[in-house]
Parts: C-alpha cells; sequence; structure tokens
C-alpha cells in the first residue's frame, strides 16, 4: 500500500515527509487495518454512515505518526480535504460544519468497540508479521536472543479491579497497569515481540512459557532469554533449558550464594561455581537444574581489587559483598572459564535493550490516559509497530549504505 493512500500531505513542518516517502516505515499499515477489520466485521453499521474502517483507523494512526493527540489529526486531515472541495461548505441546523473525517469522539468509540482479546490477538498478528518479514529481509537470524521484563503506565480513573494494580513509583497516582514485553535480538536489531497485560493475582510463569511455544510455532530459536531478577523460578529455567535456550539472569543472595562469594573473597573458590537450582521442598511441582554462577564487581570496582582489600582487612565481608553480584545461567562453561565467564557477563548487558526501548515507546506520542484497556493496548500495538518499523528502516539504509560504498548516520 503507497503512503500516500494514507496521508498525502506533504507538511515539511510536521516532519513527515522523510517519515511517509519510506514504504518500509509504513507498509504494517494495511496489514494493521485487515487485522482488526476482520474481527469487528459483524458489528452492524447503520445504512446512512459516512465514514468506513480505514477513515477511523487512519485518523488513530497518524495520531500516532505524527505524535499528536487524535482530535488534533482529526482536525488537520479535515481541514486538508475541505480545502481541496468546491462550494461552501454544508451546515446543520444545530450549527455543525460537514466533515469529511471523522471526529474525535467518532474515534474514540471505533476503537472502544474493540474488545480486549481481540485486540491481544491484533497485536500479536501484527507484530508477527514483522519479525517474520525482518527474518525475509534476513536483517534477523531464526536464532534470537529473547529480552523480557515488565513496565508500568499509570492510571489516573476511579477503576478498582484485578487490571489496575497498586503502586507507590508513579507521580500523582498509586494505580498502574501492569505490562509484560518480550522483545528480541539478532544480528544487533532489536525488536519487539509481544505484550501482556498482567491482572492481580496472575503468575507470569504460563504467560511466558505460552510465548516461548509460540516463538518457536514462528520457526525461530532460542539462544538466550535475558531476564532480570523478578523472574527468578525454577520452573521457568526449565521451561527454557528444555525449549533449547539459555538463561541469563542476576542471582538474588540467598545464603548459598553468600556462601559461594565469601569462599571466592576468601581465596577457597573459583569465580565461576555449579549448583543445583530448584524449587522450594514444600512446592507442589518440583523443578530443578545445573546452572552456573559467574560473580562480577560492580560499576567502579573489579573483582581482583575488591578481593585484595577484603583480604588485607581493609574493606569487611559485609562492605566486599555491596561490591560485586552474580549473574546465573544454565549454560555449561566453554573454553577458558574466566574468559568465557567475561564474555556472558557483557552479554548480558544487552537486557537493557527493552528498557531503553519502553523508554523510546513513550517517547513516541504523549501517554494516553484512557479509561479502557482494549484502547491503551492498540496504543501500545501502534507504538510497537512504528518502533520495530524505525529499527527495520534504519538496518535498510544501513545495508544500503553498505553496498553503495558509504555509511550513514
Amino acid at each position: 500500500m503507497l503512503p500516500s493512500n494514507v496521508y498525502n500531505i506533504s507538511d515539511g513542518k510536521s516532519g513527515l515527509n522523510s517519515l511517509l516517502s519510506n514504504e518500509y516505515m509504513l507498509s504494517f499499515f494495511k496489514k494493521f487495518c485487515d487485522a482488526i477489520t476482520s474481527r469487528i466485521w459483524k458489528y452492524k453499521k447503520p445504512k446512512n454512515t459516512r465514514y468506513h474502517d480505514y477513515d477511523f483507523l487512519k485518523v488513530f494512526f497518524l495520531s500516532e505518526v505524527m505524535a499528536r493527540s487524535i482530535h488534533d489529526t482529526s482536525e488537520m486531515l479535515n481541514g486538508y480535504f475541505m480545502s481541496s472541495r468546491k462550494g461552501r461548505q454544508k451546515l446543520f441546523a444545530d450549527g455543525r460544519k460537514r466533515r469529511m473525517v471523522p471526529h474525535q469522539t467518532e474515534v474514540n468509540k471505533y476503537l472502544r468497540r474493540i474488545g480486549l482479546q481481540k485486540t491481544r490477538n491484533i497485536l500479536r498478528e501484527c507484530l508477527d508479521a514483522q519479525l517474520l518479514e525482518a527474518l525475509d529481509l534476513r536483517f534477523i537470524s531464526r536464532q534470537v536472543t529473547l529480552l523480557i521484563d515488565f513496565t508500568e503506565h499509570p492510571y489516573y480513573g476511579k477503576r478498582d479491579d484485578s487490571m489496575i494494580k497498586g503502586t507507590s513509583r508513579q507521580k500523582g497516582t498509586k494505580k498502574m497497569r501492569h505490562y509484560l514485553g518480550f522483545s528480541i535480538l539478532s544480528r544487533e536489531t532489536h525488536l519487539y515481540a509481544g505484550l501482556e497485560q498482567v491482572a492481580t493475582g496472575q503468575s507470569k510463569i504460563p504467560i511466558i512459557i505460552h510465548f516461548l511455544d509460540h516463538l518457536l510455532d514462528l520457526g525461530f530459536e532460542l539462544k538466550y532469554v535475558l531476564m532480570d531478577r523478578e523472574f527468578y523460578r525454577a520452573e521457568l529455567l526449565d521451561a527454557v533449558k528444555t525449549r533449547g535456550g539459555n538463561v541469563l539472569i542476576p542471582a538474588k543472595f540467598y545464603k548459598k550464594i553468600k556462601l559461594f562469594i565469601e569462599d571466592y573473597l576468601k581465596g577457597k573458590g573459583t569465580r565461576v561455581r555449579k549448583y543445583r537450582f530448584s524449587t522450594a521442598t514444600e512446592a507442589k511441582r518440583r523443578f530443578s537444574r545445573n546452572v552456573y554462577l559467574i560473580i562480577n564487581a560492580k560499576r567502579g570496582f573489579s573483582l581482583q581489587s575488591v578481593k585484595r582489600a577484603f583480604q588485607g582487612g581493609k574493606i569487611s565481608l559485609k562492605d566486599a559483598r555491596k561490591r560485586l553480584f552474580a549473574i546465573m545461567t544454565t549454560e555449561k562453561p566453554r573454553g577458558i572459564a574466566s574468559s568465557w565467564a567475561s564474555r556472558t557477563s557483557l552479554y548480558y548487558r544487552r537486557r537493557w535493550l527493552i528498557e531503553t526501548g519502553f523508554s523510546d515507546l513513550n517517547r513516541i506520542n504523549r501517554r494516553w490516559k484512557s479509561n479502557h484497556d482494549n484502547v491503551r493496548y492498540l496504543d501500545l500495538l501502534a507504538r510497537m509497530l512504528l518502533y520495530n518499523s524505525w529499527k527495520i528502516n534504519r538496518t535498510l539504509i544501513k545495508n544500503r549504505g553498505k553496498k553503495e560504498g558509504y555509511s550513514r548516520p
């Protein structure tokens, strides 16, 4: 679908010339619209309706592209199309003027008609299409690293149900929506792959396992799964390992971990230690895996300097522990243990790509304060699609520059 079919205003002030002139940046617009219209076809429309599904989605989509509100986008599009018409603008009895583009209230009503489960299916279908497109273009390989993390969005309404959680980390409110995000990393290209809203009391492990199976069904293979310590579960590590991947996750300072670090500081143990990680004895289902613990120094310190300071009596055991942290992995050491440990620890830093990606999503447009979960889902979907298209477009430009014998920033 050509970009001109979406928005044919050449507005240099809005900075859209380069964005809308690239077919890859907007190639998913038709896929996005088809995914929505195919799921709401059963809704009956009045016989005298003036707008079609694409008219509503065009306003919504361009509001995300231009980082403007739906109201501003609707008025801009309507002003453009009305300026190209001849004759006087028709006035209704109540003083309203005839429009060529649906108003903000009509767009919002249209978006609210899409249920939450349908919105989830739309998000999954659109993101899958982008991942497969990147695979066909060879921007990513079938072997991918999966990044998993939570993100919070403040909620300012009066709802008090399971989909709205409590929080003390947001400004002006003590309520939030909790989202579990998934992204992949392959060939230095980072793309978002999924999003789920987590309700109060809902376990995150079945959600993650279901997404792992879905990713494998698409034809991808797991290399690593990078997670934060809030996903510290033996069941999850076992699920990743049985599906051919390896986990990289910070270790919690339990008694056994503290003992390993103490042995290392005293010179009784090595930097890499092997132990059995398992669920609690009272758990209904038992899971256990052999994992390897890698001891690292925090930023501003080195392992040898901390070790020498402790053995020389300059710092206490408690202070020495504060300068160290440990990463746990299900991958067996390869080659020289110290070199493997350093490479593995450095690779874990790429987990921050999903954190910075969430910040990029928030900068795409002003954060919506809608009271409806499905509308917020559609907003996040559009932002993820734009983020992925930006990454694919940037990789495409970079590859073309290499073929032509020069590089672009």
